[in-house]
C-alpha cells in the first residue's frame, strides 16, 4: 500500500474552514472529531453518536464522513 504523509493535519484544516462550511451549507453547528473521539462518545452513549457510523468499513484516514 502506498502511504503518503501530508504536510498538514486534516482536522486542523477542517476546523479552520468551519465558518465557511457553516455559512455555505447553511448549517447551525459542525463538529470535527477523530475516529477515536467518536468511538469514545459512542461508548459513553453521547447523544448524536452512533456505532453504525464509527464501525463502518469505509471509515478510515483520508476518507472523511459527513453525518447530518
Amino acid at each position: 500500500m502506498f502511504k503518503r504523509k501530508l504536510p498538514f493535519v486534516e482536522a486542523d484544516v477542517l476546523r479552520e474552514v468551519l465558518p465557511y462550511l457553516k455559512r455555505t451549507l447553511n448549517l447551525v453547528d459542525v463538529e470535527v472529531v477523530s475516529v477515536e473521539e467518536a468511538l469514545a462518545h459512542v461508548e459513553v452513549g453521547k447523544a448524536g453518536y452512533s456505532g453504525m457510523i464509527t464501525e463502518s468499513p469505509a471509515l478510515r484516514a483520508g476518507k472523511p464522513r459527513v453525518r447530518i
